[in-house]
């Protein structure tokens, strides 16, 4: 039996972020991961460098807020930027790319990949706003090179930067510039307000969109311990400029699945197929006026075996014309039967039923 087209999508998106993840040449040269401080986007860059490691690949960290003791991976090279110019910075990085090629090779597969790796963009964004697309796409030399950038939307810049009428935010400038956009958010917030929605009510807000005093990252209300994994919103730019937009769920190593016995890494499922997400509906107990999830009711919709025979021999009024043809012979099954009455005779109005 031929697969669903429902089913055809989600293996063909499973296999893209498999490729996303695995650095395949040709996927994404620049990756943006857009985190919150209601979910850093650190498991999923430690994802991205496990795998890469796994692969061979040199991986070049480029530091602007993180101190190299505190780099949660190896790495075969760190730079950091404290003190030096847009300039010397891209001399430096440059130093531990291979050359860009002069001819285009017949064969990558024995080319040592690279990945680029930036910390916060921020800094950047903040104090070279002008120099983004250029400094970055200066980065990308060669096709084996493979750049991973985290920005966090919920920091403000600061308003001392310059940035002209004419000239768009940096956020906007980089979901332009990259090639593949991965948002991270919190599992049990994304699962609270699923909760939500399948209740009709109104989705919860957690951190600074609580617009409370003193809160700044959100009490999730379930152990975190309890629901492993970071949701992932991928959002994949196509050559051919069609976009793939797809949700999974990201589970580190140590969660208990047969599948991350493998190599040691990560495994992931779309979030449509993770069991504390799918929709699971009410079932009355025995009492039947409790519910799966203790909503209590102050009426019962069950019926007892008395009410259902009884309610098996009710007998509709003009149920004869649901028979065989009905009373008026053979072609007239279904037909309404309606005999006007007396009282209704003193309702009926001809002036009216003319209009």
């Amino acid at each position: 039996m031929a697969p669903s087209p429902l089913q055809q999508r989600r293996t063909h998106n499973t296999l893209l972020f498999q490729k996303l993840l695995n650095l395949r040449e040709g996927a994404s040269p620049f990756t943006l991961v857009l985190d919150t401080l209601e979910q850093s986007g650190g498991p999923l860059v430690r994802e991205f460098a496990r795998r890469a490691k796994i692969s061979k690949s040199k991986i070049v960290f480029i530091s602007f807020s993180t101190l190299k003791k505190k780099v949660p991976f190896d790495v075969d090279s760190f730079i950091s930027t404290r003190g030096k110019s847009l300039a010397t910075l891209r001399t430096e990085i440059l130093s531990h790319l291979p050359p860009p090629p002069t001819t285009a090779p017949a064969s990558t597969s024995n080319v040592a990949k690279h990945l680029l790796i930036i910390d916060d963009l921020r800094p950047l964004a903040s104090n070279h706003a002008h120099h983004i697309s250029p400094f970055l796409s200066s980065l990308l030399i060669a096709p084996q090179i493979s750049l991973l950038a985290t920005y966090h939307t919920d920091i403000t810049l600061p308003t001392a930067t310059a940035i002209s009428s004419y000239q768009p935010p940096p956020l906007t400038t980089l979901t332009y510039l990259a090639t593949a956009i991965l948002a991270v958010s919190s599992l049990p917030q994304v699962l609270a307000r699923k909760r939500a929605r399948d209740k009709s009510l109104q989705e919860p807000v957690f951190g600074l969109d609580e617009h409370r005093e003193g809160i700044i990252v959100g009490f999730n209300g379930e152990d975190n311990a309890g629901m492993p994994g970071v949701v992932v919103n991928m959002e994949l730019r196509r050559r051919s400029g069609r976009g793939v937009v797809e949700n999974f769920v990201l589970m580190p190593a140590s969660a208990p699945t047969s599948a991350s016995k493998l190599s040691g890494i990560s495994v992931f499922v779309l979030l449509e197929e993770h069991p504390l997400y799918a929709t699971v509906p009410i079932v009355a107990a025995p009492d039947g006026n409790r519910g799966e999830e203790g909503v209590e009711t102050t009426f019962n919709l069950n019926l007892t075996e008395k009410q259902k025979r009884d309610r098996e021999g009710v007998v509709l009024p003009y149920f004869d014309a649901q028979k065989d043809g009905g009373a008026a012979g053979p072609g007239e099954g279904g037909r309404i039967l309606y005999e006007m009455g007396a009282e209704d005779r003193e309702d009926f109005d001809d002036e009216e039923d003319e209009i």
